[in-house]
């Protein structure tokens, strides 16, 4: 089990995220009360309150090679002006500040097993920014002929930036639906991310 350490200057927010925490079986503590030769052979995750501090993405970064763990930032309104930088610092999760229980414990659980966890808002926005510019790989042909043609569909609307609720609709299907294709997209074509689906469909139609 990972340990957890909260950053904010929000005693509200400390005393919150702790019970959340408490409640899952994590053991946390106060960045103000870390020790630090009591976590440095500790397995931790980082959970900064962005928006109760006076941190520049400076700041962020000197902090975040200052304590190499997966790290979560949370703020009021997740925006790509604002993660897109967080991301390239090397920072592995970014959400909405008032995430419920649900999310931040699954957050915790992928970050944890060493993957990323995005905000589902900024996570399209940041799709829609992707510009790809190259040549598709060679037998991406064959492989894109492995796919059904709701699941080409569907990785298109994706490669646009459309949530699974916009997919949904646009399709006249349910959610469940959108997502049992996304996974046998994933499976397919093995990946394991949204991201890592646009970019291919990105790439294989750019012209």
């Amino acid at each position: 089990m990972f340990h957890i350490i909260l950053v904010s200057s929000s005693k509200t927010f400390t005393k919150t995220f702790g019970e959340k925490l408490t409640g899952f079986g994590y053991s946390w503590v106060s960045f103000d009360e870390v020790n630090v030769e009591a976590v440095e052979n500790t397995s931790c995750i980082v959970i900064v309150d962005i928006q109760s501090l006076q941190m520049t993405f400076q700041d962020l970064g000197k902090f975040l090679k200052e304590y190499p763990y997966p790290m979560l930032v949370l703020t009021s309104i997740p925006t790509f002006e604002e993660g897109y930088p967080l991301l390239r610092m090397g920072v592995r999760g970014y959400a909405n500040l008032h995430l419920g229980s649900l999310n931040l414990e699954n957050a915790l659980h992928v970050l944890a097993s060493g993957g990323n966890w995005f905000d589902t808002g900024f996570m399209n926005d940041f799709i829609r920014h992707i510009d790809y510019r190259g040549d598709v790989t060679e037998g991406s042909t064959e492989t894109f002929d492995t796919l059904s043609a709701r699941e080409q569909e569907i990785g298109r609307y994706v490669a646009k930036g459309l949530s699974n609720h916009q997919i949904a609709q646009s399709l006249e299907i349910t959610e469940r639906t959108v997502k049992s294709h996304l996974l046998s997209c994933y499976k397919k074509l093995g990946m394991n991310d949204r991201v890592s689906l646009a970019l291919w469909f990105k790439k294989r139609d750019h012209e």
